[in-house]
Parts: structure tokens; C-alpha cells; sequence
């Protein structure tokens, strides 16, 4: 009888046995190397953001389109760097997807409802007035959302006053603005959530090569017309090289390379981006990510749940990631080619860039992008919000510009 009453209690210790080796030990190792796995895959998130920054610093710098002279004659059509590393980014960018949509589909097809989803609480009038303020702040404080880290790179000082005045924009849009003017979630149908493609039942592959193929060689086309050594500011080789031709024996030691050249760079980053870090390129984004980090407050995050969502896990932080490498690769470009830091002229005043700053963050944060988020992704992915948003930027800028120019022949932007 005690044998018998024994056994169950046995049976009973081999199961907790049995238990404690299926619930306790293997699934402790399966823990640790998952999490080994998660370790090693955020470094690389880490290292591949700030790898991708430093290369979009280093090529923006290169193009000499961070400087507020060429921002703003590019508006008034006196410059046209900025136009050329823009088509040649977007067109690049277009060339890349196309690639990536025929060998990894399944991938772009995710990084592509993703951005639809980001932009589907947004109607047409937040991609003009976010567009248009944008175009407004680009002129008046001679920056854009990702050239202001340029600038800081760069060593024009006054470009932190922009930096500034984007936090303020960044608050400003999420404690009065952002709850009332989202709407409800859109429908698919939506023409600003339509693409390019379905609106006229072309396959997107061929839409991206025609488009990237056509933007492409008209970047390279205005080089031969506006040659770029001709369109450079002067200012740039002031403490460097004096002459552009002088220049030529040390590449990465030029003040300035061919727009068309750096813009392709920039597009190709938009390849990596999806490839390796499973997003679109973007980097206003950045201010708000630095912004909500106040929403680790309790009290702060619980009052702007719309911004506290933007304080924590990885995948937020990697445009600041991005921004902070950006920073470095234009100190790079600058200190080999010995113009750092660069003078007062090819920034603005403090209050010019306080108060640009601001409609920059602020229509960034109404159109959901800026002239990364939406002018190169935006396009490159053809939606058609995103089109209306870029034309609004530069309709925007030109029209204020040459507002500004009739009231100020000598465009010197003092009064700003």
C-alpha cells in the first residue's frame, strides 16, 4: 500500500522534473540567444544609422546645397545646385526602388504600406499649408529640416538658433495643432493616399524607371548647361581652396563636387534605408524624437500621448541616429577641405533662423515630412500627397522669395 501510495508522489516529482527542464532551463537558453540576436541587430540598426547619416552629411556638404545663399537663389532661379541634387536624388531613388521592387517585393511592399499608414490621418490642406510653411522657412532661415545638421556640421553657428527654433515648431504643432487637425484614418481610395501608378494602371516598376531615368538626366543635362564650378558661393573657399581647379589632385579635399553627383549619393541611401534598416529615408523626424524625450516625465507623456509615442524603442530614435551622423559627415566634408567653420554670410541672423526654424518643424510636422521625408521618399514611392507637398515647398519658397525680392533689390535678407 505505501509503494502504491508512493508512486503517484514519484510520478508526480519525475513530471515537476520534466517541467522545470521544458519551462526553466531550455527555454532559458533560447531567451538568452534570442536576446543575444536582439542585441547584435540593434548595434547594427545603431552603426548602419550613423554610417547612413555620415554619408548624407558628407555628400549634402559636398553639394554645397546646406548654405542659405543657395537655398534662396535657388527659389529666385539665380542658383541651381539645389535643383540639381534634388532631381538626381529623387530620380536615383526612383531607380533603386524599382530594383528593390523586382528582387525583394515582399520588403518594399512592407516599407510601402508603412509609409501609407504614416501619412493616412493627413488631407490635401495639410500637404499645402505644411508644404507652403516649409517653402516659407526654407527662405527666411536658409535651411530645410536636414541641412540645418549640415549647417551645424559645417560650423555655422547661427544654424543652432534654427535647431532651436525647430524644437519650439516641433512642441508648438503637438500641443496646439496636432489633435486638432488629424482626422480619422483615411480610406485606401483617397486620392492623396493614391500612387502614381494606379491612378493610370501602369506597373510601378516601369513608372519608377521612366521617372528616375527622366529626373536623372535632367540633373546631369543642367550640369552641361550650368556647369557647377560656375554655380558655386565664393564664401566656400574663402578659408580653403581658393580656386575649385585647384582642388582637383585631392577629391575628397574639394570644397565642392558636381550637385548631380552628391544627389545621386543621397538616392542611393534611400536603397539602404529600405535594404538594411527597413524604412524610408527621413530626418525631420529627428526633431521630434529629440522633443519627446521631455515625455519621459510621466506627467509630460501622459498629457501629449501623440508625442510621448515618440520617446522610446529604437526604431524612433534611429533619424536622430541618422541626424547626429549627418552632423559628423559634413565636419568631415569641411575639415578636409579646410572650410570650417564657414562665415556668418552663409547663414542668417538669430531671429531669421529662430523664427524659419520654426515654420520648417512646424510644416514639416502638418505635411508628415519635409524635402527628405516627402520631396525624395514621398516621390520616390508616388504617392500623390507627397507630390503635392513638394510642389508646395518650392511654389511656396518662390513665391515668397520673389515677394522678398521686389521689396529688397539687393536680396541681402537683413531685414528678415
Amino acid at each position: 500500500m505505501e509503494n502504491m501510495k508512493m508512486l503517484p508522489l514519484k510520478e508526480k516529482n519525475f513530471n515537476n522534473n520534466n517541467d522545470t527542464s521544458k519551462f526553466d532551463v531550455v527555454p532559458s537558453n533560447e531567451k538568452i540567444s534570442h536576446g543575444n540576436r536582439e542585441i547584435f541587430s540593434d548595434i547594427r540598426t545603431i552603426l548602419y544609422a550613423i554610417i547612413f547619416g555620415i554619408l548624407f552629411g558628407f555628400f549634402m556638404n559636398k553639394g554645397t546645397v546646406f548654405v542659405a545663399p543657395t537655398i534662396r537663389k535657388q527659389m529666385l532661379f539665380q542658383r541651381f545646385a539645389m535643383l540639381k541634387m534634388f532631381l538626381a536624388a529623387v530620380g536615383t531613388s526612383m531607380l533603386s526602388v524599382a530594383l528593390l521592387t523586382l528582387c525583394c517585393r515582399k520588403l518594399y511592399e512592407k516599407i510601402l504600406n508603412g509609409y501609407i499608414e504614416h501619412n493616412s490621418r493627413r488631407g490635401i490642406l495639410h500637404y499645402l499649408f505644411g508644404g507652403t510653411l516649409i517653402g516659407l522657412g526654407m527662405i527666411i532661415c536658409g535651411s530645410c529640416p536636414g541641412t540645418v545638421f549640415v549647417q551645424v556640421g559645417s560650423g555655422i553657428v547661427n544654424s543652432l538658433f534654427t535647431c532651436l527654433g525647430g524644437l519650439l515648431g516641433t512642441y508648438f504643432y503637438y500641443i496646439f495643432v496636432h489633435e486638432r487637425v488629424s482626422l480619422e484614418k483615411l480610406s485606401s481610395s483617397s486620392l492623396v493616399l493614391q500612387r502614381i501608378c494606379d491612378l493610370f494602371h501602369i506597373h510601378s516598376v516601369i513608372v519608377h524607371i521612366v521617372f528616375g531615368l527622366i529626373l536623372l538626366g535632367i540633373s546631369i543635362g543642367l550640369e552641361f548647361i550650368i556647369p557647377w564650378k560656375s554655380d558655386l558661393n565664393p564664401s566656400l573657399f574663402i578659408k580653403g581652396t581658393l580656386n575649385p581647379d585647384e582642388a582637383l589632385g585631392h577629391f575628397l579635399g574639394m570644397a565642392a563636387w558636381p550637385p548631380s553627383a552628391c544627389g545621386a549619393g543621397v538616392g542611393l541611401l534611400q536603397f539602404c534605408f529600405i535594404f538594411f534598416l527597413e524604412k524610408s529615408l527621413g530626418i525631420s523626424s529627428a526633431f521630434t524624437v529629440f522633443a519627446a524625450q521631455i515625455c519621459r516625465i510621466k506627467k509630460v507623456g501622459q498629457s501629449l500621448p501623440s508625442l510621448n509615442s515618440f520617446a522610446y524603442e529604437l526604431k524612433n530614435h534611429v533619424s536622430l541616429l541618422f541626424a547626429l551622423g549627418a552632423i559628423g559627415g559634413s565636419a568631415l566634408s569641411s575639415s578636409l577641405s579646410r572650410t570650417i567653420p564657414l562665415g556668418a554670410e552663409n547663414g542668417t541672423n538669430i531671429l531669421s533662423s529662430i523664427i524659419g526654424g520654426f515654420l520648417l518643424l512646424l510644416g514639416a510636422r502638418c505635411a508628415g515630412g519635409c524635402t527628405s521625408g516627402q520631396g525624395i521618399s514621398g516621390m520616390t514611392h508616388l504617392l500623390v500627397g507627397s507630390f503635392i507637398t513638394t510642389a508646395s515647398i518650392f511654389g511656396g519658397g518662390i513665391i515668397f522669395a520673389f515677394s522678398i525680392l521686389l521689396s529688397n533689390n539687393e536680396w541681402l535678407f537683413q531685414n528678415l
